[in-house]
This record gives structure tokens, sequence and C-alpha cells, in this order.
């Protein structure tokens, strides 16, 4: 595939799905559909030229999915994960002391945020270290280092330029915000996104990717790697590895709250979606 995709990605919540009617759209068997028409965050369903993209986009949106179609080249050029050392919220807006310097976002300003974090349950560690990864300002080593990790990505505009600030809790000094209400020890971001929610007035905040257990990101030669057809473009699988290859080799390795935080961002009232 040549020229950058064109993307058909789910946009929860649907309305009541015809299941049977999906899976032979999406050639899945009824536990597979089931499966997808249930899970809370966008997915890409397929990747093709625009034509072949809005009639399968229109076919999905009969059956009762909420489908989108979203130019590939949308998910280019965001900021990667700029984790704050610590935040703190004052009269005029949140700030954030970043790598790079202190930034304010206004709470007049539109803001996406984005919420991800894994189910209670869950328990990895990366293999790269977070700190080091900051320290250094390579993005896609950050994204990498905090793939298993809760966070609130916060996306907004200064001086026409989009910018990221990302909230981790295992990275960030929290001792300036106070006695928020709500808090508890070693939990501070649900009651940081209430906060965002009272203050920020333009404030469109995504919560799909709240408790879903992040998965494993496609390697090549990996043993036990499952290629059942079947996924299609779940993440993990090798044809969606082929597809954000394609797009960018930038986002061929992405993990999938990485992905996940960019597809939030792309399908916001702040994105850019032909429709």
């Amino acid at each position: 595939m040549e020229e950058t995709p064109i993307l058909v990605v789910s946009d929860p919540p649907h309305a009541e799905v015809n299941v049977e009617a999906v899976a032979g759209i999406l050639g899945l068997d009824a536990l597979g559909t089931r499966l997808k028409a249930d899970f809370a965050a966008p997915e890409v369903l397929l990747a093709s030229e625009a034509g072949e993209a809005a009639e399968f986009a229109a076919s999905l949106r009969g059956t009762g999915l909420t489908a989108v179609v979203l130019d590939g080249r949308s998910l280019v050029g965001l900021p990667w994960p700029s984790p704050a050392a610590a935040i703190a919220f004052d009269d005029q807006g949140l700030r954030a002391d970043l790598r790079s310097g202190a930034v304010q976002l206004r709470y007049d300003q539109p803001v996406v945020g984005v919420y991800c974090s894994p189910p209670a349950d869950f328990s990895m560690t990366s293999a790269l270290d977070a700190a080091d990864a900051v320290e250094r300002g390579d993005g896609p080593a950050i994204a990498e280092a905090i793939q298993w990790m809760a966070m609130l990505d916060l996306y907004f505009t200064e001086a026409g330029v989009l910018r990221r600030v990302s909230i981790v809790p295992d990275l960030a000094d929290f001792s300036g915000l106070g006695a928020l209400p709500g808090s508890s020890a070693g939990d501070n971001l649900p009651a940081i996104i209430d906060e965002c929610r009272r203050r920020f007035h333009l404030l469109h905040l995504d919560t799909r990717l709240e408790s879903v257990r992040p998965r494993h990101r496609f390697i090549m030669g990996e043993a036990g790697f499952d290629p059942d057809k079947r996924k299609r473009y779940s993440f993990g699988t090798l044809l969606l590895c082929h597809i954000l290859d394609s797009i960018s080799p930038e986002l061929r390795d992405v993990p999938q709250y990485e992905l996940g935080s960019r597809l939030a961002y792309a399908l916001s009232p702040q994105g850019h979606r032909p429709g």
C-alpha cells in the first residue's frame, strides 16, 4: 500500500449491534465479533483506500456499530508523551514542570484529555528505565517505558503548536497539589481527573482506555506468536504492525496506550478527520 491508508475505526459506545451482520462484514466468528463490539476503546477495523473505507464504514454503521473514517496521517506528527515531574493547580491553570521547562494550561483553553489505566490486578514492569528515557527526551522510549502504567495525557495548543503533557503517577511529584478530594495514597490520578473536570471549561476527556488491560505489541520471531488472521487489526497483530509502519515507521512499534491516546485525540473535536 503506497499511499497513506485510510482507517476505519470503531468509536464506542455503539448502538444495539447486530453481531451476526458485523461478523459477516469483518469475517470473524460470533465470539470474536462480540469481543470487538464490547471493547470500550477505539480500535482499527480496516485500512484501505478512501472509497473502500467509506463503504466499509457505512456497512458497519448499518449494523449498529459506530465507525469513523480516519486518515492515517492524523496519527502522525502528534507529540510524544512528556511526563511531568510535578504539577499544581493555581487560579489561572494547571502548571506542569517538564524536562523542557514549565508549561501552563489555562482553564479557558481547549484541552483534550486521554485517561489510560490498566485493571487493578494488572502488574507489568518495562525493560526500559522511564526516568532515563525522560531525561534523554526520547519520545518513543518514553512511550515504551510507561506502557504498563496509568497516565493522563493532556493535549493543548501553545503558540499555535500542539503540546502534550503526560501525568504519570509513578514519575510525578504530587506534593504541590495539597489534599485533593477523593485522593488516596498512591492513587492520585482519579482525583486529578476530577479536578481537571471541575476547573477546565473546554475539556474533552476520553476515558475509554480506563481499566483496559494493555497487550504486548507484535514482535517478529517471538516464540508462541499466534498468527490467527481472524484478529485482523487488533493490537498486537502483524497486520496492524504493517499498517502502522506504512503510515509512519515511527508508529510501527508503539505500545497500545500510545496508539490509543493518538486515536482518541484524532477522534476528538480538536483532532482532524475526514468524516
